[in-house]
């Protein structure tokens, strides 16, 4: 967990969004209208548990921190149940984060985590539908997702309620951040010290000097490079202590579908990510990504591993191919999506699977 979430007392849950400490306060209650503008509610009109219940889910609380950030409003349901989980994609523009990330979420929606003990529920059931209809379903239509829209404030694109095997419920946030804002915008930079995990999205192209990637990189304009900017940005930034990073990380080579025919990806695409989290399959797994990468790509690329004491790394493809024209002509089908996120919450406390989420290497 990170410093700024150890030191929380009862009912404290830190803003998503600006980092300062906020409590479930009725009084400071709005919810949405039709035009999507925020309007304030007065709950003790609604007496009814039921209807009050109901209410709430898809009420939001105005935080009260005002300096130097625009009103932002946080979900109630963030606030009301166990302490929250925030997991931030890292990436530059183009990486497949976006994918990566919304196929990740598609899985856990479509029940890829109740063999595990682990029950979702949506934060905001408004929210949620949006989220399905404009992502979700647009990518498996065979749909290229936009960019990530550049902002100066960080807000998560979805955040879920996992309920685990001892019946504890909490909040999970996901951000998708530009990498381009993360390397020019102080304020990303500032909310990245609260978050839980981040997930560090590896493209292929840019990573790996293989001659069979060279006419996929003429194609979209791409060059091999030594580093990633977003993750040196992001490493550099993050508080230390005793030389290492606080935080769960997950390193993703992404668009493994380019590399299919290359060992070892090639023996990890054709096994499922799903099934009972066994240590010694993800420390072999990520083994063969780390060997991967120091073949293949500069000593940059693996910074994130050798940063934290917690992190785990992955080979998955969102997709499965690669877009033509804003569509994927072969349609849309994910390898190992879920296998990241399942590290990440087991390092975190979510799940009970063997992984051992105190600090450690997990990774090797």
């Amino acid at each position: 967990m990170s410093g700024t979430t150890a030191q929380l007392e009862h009912g404290q849950v830190v803003c998503p969004y600006c980092l300062e400490i906020v409590i479930y306060d009725e009084r400071a209650l709005y919810v949405r209208n039709d035009k999507m503008q925020y309007e304030q509610l007065d709950i003790t009109k609604h007496a009814n548990p039921l209807r009050r219940a109901d209410v709430l889910r898809g009420a939001f609380q105005l935080c009260g921190n005002t300096e130097g950030v625009a009103h932002h409003y946080i979900p109630v349901p963030y606030l009301t149940h166990g302490r929250p989980l925030t997991v931030a994609m890292v990436g530059t523009s183009g990486t497949g984060k976006s994918h990566l990330l919304t196929q990740m979420i598609a899985e856990v929606t479509d029940g890829g985590l109740e063999p595990y003990g682990v029950i979702w529920q949506s934060v905001n059931p408004t929210d949620h539908s949006v989220f399905i209809k404009e992502r979700v379903a647009t990518l498996r239509a065979g749909e290229q997702l936009e960019a990530t829209a550049q902002t100066p404030f960080a807000e998560f694109v979805e955040a879920l309620l996992l309920t685990g095997t001892d019946g504890q419920v909490r909040p999970v946030a996901f951000f998708d951040l530009g990498g381009e804002d993360l390397v020019r915008t102080d304020a990303l930079l500032r909310f990245l010290l609260g978050v839980d995990a981040l997930v560090f999205v590896v493209d292929p192209l840019l990573a790996c000097a293989l001659p069979q990637l060279d006419e996929a990189r003429e194609q979209y304009g791409l060059a091999v490079s030594k580093s990633d900017p977003a993750f040196e940005t992001v490493l550099d930034r993050l508080p230390r202590e005793g030389g290492y990073l606080d935080v769960a990380m997950a390193l993703v080579v992404g668009k493994a579908d380019l590399l299919r025919f290359e060992p070892p990806v090639d023996r990890w695409l054709s096994r499922p990510s799903t099934g009972p989290l066994d240590p010694r399959r993800l420390r072999e797994e990520s083994r063969d990504v780390y060997a991967f990468l120091r073949h293949h790509a500069g000593p940059a690329w693996l910074r994130p591993f050798d940063s934290t004491l917690r992190c785990t790394l992955h080979f998955a493809s969102a997709t499965g191919g690669q877009p033509t024209h804003g569509r994927f002509p072969h349609g849309v089908r994910s390898h190992r999506v879920l296998g990241p996120l399942l590290s990440i919450l087991a390092m975190c406390g979510l799940l009970d699977e063997g992984i051992d989420h105190r600090p450690s290497r997990v990774g090797m």
